[in-house]
């Protein structure tokens, strides 16, 4: 809890901790590898909500980018809706601040942020579910795809699900993959020129793209990194080149130097009005 080396966020903020593995990207689990040093008896299948540490962005007064759940996942089924939407009433009330929420299972942030039947919680910050903020404008949501068979099925319902701002980790990267057509168009070359037109379509609005890191990291091509870099631009979508990549299983290469210096980040503020 708190500081953070993950390099596109400023603290970390567990309100929940403990997952289950359910795709190829979990399998050398780094949250699982902490779990198993710190945790004693407890397995890392367990999973918890913490009600005591709701309150501690609150306590933040300087803006801060917030990774929430670095050990675990929100939309995990085992966390119950009511917890969930505390969540979002803390992260509503601290406006201040950008909360980044990363899940594998945007099936069911999508039912829980699209549903008319969300739980209501008697709010000591603000009632972000009686305040009309919906969708929050410093909350952006994430889905981690590791391969194109993640990224064709879990980007879809991230675009289906209302946010102010969109994005992929596509980390650890596992294969190529293909993401352009599901990038934010607004700023493709030719678009613009069309009169009257207007893209009815949502597009993820930033990338974070790296290798796998750790003793067991599996190989990434930096050429795979390249191809979503590649990607990114010609939509103007930003992104965040991430940690070195594993030439081979067990050994991190260097980021080539065309590849470190990107490091560009949304605006969710200004962002927000796209999703009206």
């Amino acid at each position: 809890m708190g500081k953070t080396n993950i390099e596109w966020a400023d603290e970390v903020w567990n309100p929940t901790t403990g997952c289950i593995k359910v795709s190829a990207g979990c399998k050398n689990c780094y949250a699982e590898m902490i779990a198993h040093r710190f945790w004693g008896a407890r397995k890392f299948t367990d999973v918890q909500c913490h009600t005591d540490r709701l309150d501690i962005p609150l306590h933040w007064r300087k803006p801060r980018r917030v990774f929430v759940n670095s050990m675990s996942d929100l939309f995990h089924g085992d966390v119950p809706d009511e917890f969930i939407a505390k969540v979002f009433d803390v992260m509503g009330a601290c406006e201040q601040h950008t909360f980044m929420v990363l899940t594998k299972r945007p099936n069911r942030m999508k039912y829980f942020l699209r549903s008319s039947n969300r739980p209501t919680v008697k709010s000591k910050y603000g009632g972000w579910f009686f305040g009309g903020k919906f969708p929050l404008h410093n909350v952006m949501l994430g889905v981690s795809v590791e391969n194109q068979e993640t990224a064709d099925e879990r980007t879809p319902l991230l675009l289906q699900t209302p946010a102010a701002v969109r994005f992929l980790s596509c980390e650890p990267l596992l294969e190529p993959i293909k993401v352009g057509m599901y990038l934010s168009r607004t700023n493709m070359p030719g678009l613009n020129l069309m009169p009257g037109f207007r893209d009815p379509l949502p597009g993820i609005d930033w990338i974070v793209v790296g290798g796998e890191s750790g003793p067991k990291a599996r190989p990434c091509d930096v050429e795979w990194i390249r191809s979503i870099v590649r990607q990114c631009k010609i939509a103007g979508v930003p992104s965040f080149v991430k940690q070195d990549y594993g030439q081979r299983p067990g050994i991190q290469g260097r980021i080539p130097d065309d590849l470190w210096t990107i490091k560009e980040f949304p605006n969710a503020v200004q962002r927000q009005s796209k999703r009206a």
